[in-house]
């Protein structure tokens, strides 16, 4: 039987081949999106949750009872802390953040390579606590002068062979110890997940004695968190003037993660739920399409176990080709990431393809346990069915089916919204910033920076060099901050009369930005060394007259001679009630270096020669940051909001386009003969038109009105603050209905149209 039912379920399933592809891939997207969500969630949201015994992992946290805050530990806290705490708690581990500087790695051939190392200061008993292999036996640090390191920088080192006896160099300071060279005796293998302990080399604490430090503790076997706590309560000890105590808190399952695990959990939950009420739908209607077969079946002896089957076998085989699919996704996708990464390498350690298996196997196992009951529910009705009396086509029937398109409505268009709010939002923050009235075009300004010790060390011999190029133009240079394409800025205060303090933007340079970027400037330009002067925006200049100060400005309680006053800082945000203005310094030193390419040259090869000339200098083994000027962004995480948002727009537009398609088609199947004998009675192409689209314009129409002010409230709340005032306009409403509206209309239109002009007669005959 099991074969017939194969038979069968194969037959049925291709005489709707497009309506069971486009249901096996809406799962299969759904499946694939909620098993990289659910991974990434479990790597990184609650990765304490993952060791062993993690309801005995603490977190030992300082506090002062004269301020009530927190305080951050630093080394002679650290000591103190475990002279008090002997015998009350065990294995305390204590770590920093992770900090960069340069490096020489020095080889047992005593060659050196020069390379910028991540870093951390720990004791011995982080790896311990951590559960973090050791790859060369149980060897830890016990000299000033001993070091771990990881397996991936292992790796960069030592090229497959054994790092152990290697020395680390620190070139770029002088460390609080004395000690600047580290051999290293072992190797730990680190994960990269929500822990963040990946680090190259892992120094004593004596390296960094005023760094803040991250202190946890094992709550000792036999005791509870709650008296581990009291004991710690009752431990004080004065330092400068304050009293210290301490407490402990558990660091896995807090309210704050597993509530960011659900809601991360649920919102890519939303597209799997999309891509099954796809799914469900299309089988809900593909069971009332065959009614009058399941009729059939029954009167000739099959009995409801049979039904059952046959319909589960259906339900079974286009669940497994889901799945399959799934798989064949995930690989693509892998390959394309693989091929074009979206995310830094070191931001993907979470996508491991063999867990991404094991979670899209268990989806599968638990949505196809769900169909079991979901099958029983067309097996119940066919009980009262038989040929005399089978259930008719009425509107009864398509309520699952309108309930289902509502949803996935309701999810597409919480999502495209969001996406079309964040960019009108953008475009609004794009259009605060200050250009020049001559704008500059910054895809002819290459920016080098000075990230590591060998560039700078060398910039005299680049420099030169450079000053050689015929396409180079023109030259300035400014202390921007930059972490991974991120701008920030330093802020500086001004006392008004009345003792109130505004903020200010700070910015150091060369003089000559100003005429670089062609901002207008009223004032002399002084060099780069002068002390004491700093130039002004033309909006601080107006606070000043507002409060009657001239020539002088007194910045953080040191007075500075103004040099001259510019209209505004390049691409600063304006109308920020926040900040009152930016200053500009004359400085000599900088970290970044601007170019500026000859108009008619190719920027690119520009680029290329200038990289090579800096290659002279910087060996391999360390980056070199050389880019394009207008790659940078002042919002990058306004940047990652928009790609995450369009990507889950994207899917689910899919989702529902599909949807909406695959059950127009299933109408058009079944109600061939309902419109054959309308157009014999006389009904117009308008009639026809309608008795479809109806349904869909009113499932819209009802989605939009739900959708439109939750989402304005929502992002509203979100935004509060911000000083942005694009969710609060008309604009993106009418272009979500308008978007909306489109897809809705391409995704019913063409079945429609194929209804209207359907030939009664024939129809008829092969009825």
């Amino acid at each position: 039987m099991i074969r017939h039912y194969l038979k069968i379920a194969v037959r049925n399933l291709w005489k709707y081949k497009v309506q069971s592809m486009i249901s096996a891939l809406c799962l299969a997207v759904g499946i694939v999106v909620f098993s990289l969500a659910y991974l990434f969630v479990d790597r990184m949201a609650d990765a304490y949750s993952r060791l062993p015994e993690h309801e005995r992992y603490v977190r030992i946290m300082a506090f002062t009872k004269e301020t009530g805050g927190d305080m951050p530990f630093a080394l002679a806290d650290v000591d103190e802390l475990l002279f008090r705490t002997e015998g009350i708690l065990d294995s305390v581990s204590v770590h920093s953040a992770t900090m960069r500087t340069d490096a020489d790695v020095i080889g047992k051939d005593g060659s050196s390579l020069p390379y910028i190392i991540r870093y951390k200061v720990t004791n011995s008993s982080f790896f311990r606590y951590f559960n973090l292999p050791l790859l060369y036996g149980n060897f830890l640090p016990k000299s000033a002068d001993e070091i771990v390191v990881s397996s991936e920088f292992a790796k960069r080192i030592a090229r497959g062979g054994s790092p152990i006896g290697m020395v680390v160099r620190l070139a770029s300071f002088m460390p609080e110890n004395g000690i600047r060279d580290y051999r290293i005796v072992n190797v730990a293998d680190v994960p990269k997940d929500g822990l963040n302990l990946d680090a190259d080399c892992y120094f004593p604490l004596e390296l960094q004695p005023y760094a803040w430090l991250q202190v946890h503790a094992f709550i000792p076997e036999g005791q509870m968190l709650s008296g581990l706590d009291e004991t710690l309560k009752r431990l004080a000890w004065d330092k400068e003037g304050k009293t210290v105590t301490v407490d402990a808190s558990p660091v896995s399952g807090q309210t704050n993660t597993v509530i960011a695990k659900i809601l991360a959990l649920l919102l890519a939950s939303l597209i799997l739920v999309s891509g099954l009420i796809t799914f469900l739908k299309f089988t809900f209607q593909m069971f009332y399409a065959r009614q009058h077969e399941l009729a059939l079946r029954k009167s000739m002896g099959s009995d409801m176990k049979g039904v059952f089957c046959l319909l589960f076998v259906e339900v079974f085989c286009m669940l497994s080709f889901a799945f399959l699919l799934s798989q064949v996704l995930l690989e693509g996708l892998q390959l394309l990431v693989s091929r074009f990464p979206f995310l830094p390498e070191e931001n993907m350690g979470w996508f491991v393809l063999e867990d991404c298996y094991l979670v899209q196997g268990g989806l599968y196992l638990a949505v196809l346990f769900i169909c079991l009951f979901i099958v029983a529910c067309p097996v119940w009705r066919v009980r009262r069915v038989n040929l005399v009396n089978r259930i008719r086509t009425n509107g009864r029937r398509h309520g699952f089916r309108c309930v289902m398109i509502c949803i996935q409505l309701f999810v597409s268009m919480g999502f495209l919204g969001t996406v079309i709010i964040v960019r009108l939002s953008y475009d609004e923050l794009g259009s605060r910033l200050y250009y020049p009235s001559e704008k500059v075009e910054e895809n002819r300004i290459i920016a080098i920076d000075m990230t590591t010790a060998v560039i700078r060390n060398n910039w005299d011999a680049i420099h030169a060099e450079i000053n050689r190029m015929p396409e180079i133009e023109g030259q300035t240079s400014l202390n921007e901050d930059s972490d991974d394409g991120m701008l920030s800025y330093r802020f500086i205060t001004f006392m008004k009369q009345d003792s109130t303090e505004v903020r200010l933007k700070v910015m150091t340079g060369n003089p000559n930005y100003f005429s670089f970027f062609h901002i207008p400037l009223q004032g002399k330009a002084l060099e780069t060394e002068t002390e004491g002067f700093v130039y002004v925006s033309r909006s601080v200049a107006e606070l000043m007259r507002h409060e009657h100060v001239k020539g002088m400005i007194r910045l953080d309680g040191k007075a500075y001679q103004i040099a001259g006053v510019y209209e505004e800082l390049y691409k600063n945000v304006t109308g920020n009630s926040r900040i009152a203005g930016s200053v500009f310094f004359p400085a000599q030193d900088f970290k970044t270096w601007l170019l500026k390419v000859a108009s008619g040259q190719d920027a690119d090869k520009v680029m290329g020669k200038v990289k090579a000339v800096c290659r002279k200098h910087v060996p391999y083994t360390l980056p070199l940051d050389v880019y394009k000027f207008g790659s940078r962004s002042v919002y990058s995480m306004m940047d990652t909001l928009e790609a995450v948002m369009w990507i889950l727009a994207a899917v689910s537009l899919m989702l529902v386009i599909l949807s909406m398609y695959s059950s127009i088609s299933m109408d058009a199947v079944t109600r061939r003969k309902e419109v054959a004998i309308r157009k014999i009675n006389g009904a117009s192409y308008r009639d026809i038109a309608m008795l479809f689209a109806k349904s869909y314009i009113t499932m819209f129409l009802l989605m939009y009105l739900l959708v439109y002010p939750l989402l304005k409230l929502a992002m509203a709340n979100l935004l509060e603050g911000s000083s942005l005032k694009s969710v609060y306009g008309w604009e993106w409403g009418v272009i979500l209905f308008a978007v909306m509206a489109l897809l809705t209309a391409m995704a019913i239109g063409w079945q429609i149209i194929k209804l209207m002009r359907i030939n009664p007669a024939d129809t008829i005959k092969k009825e």
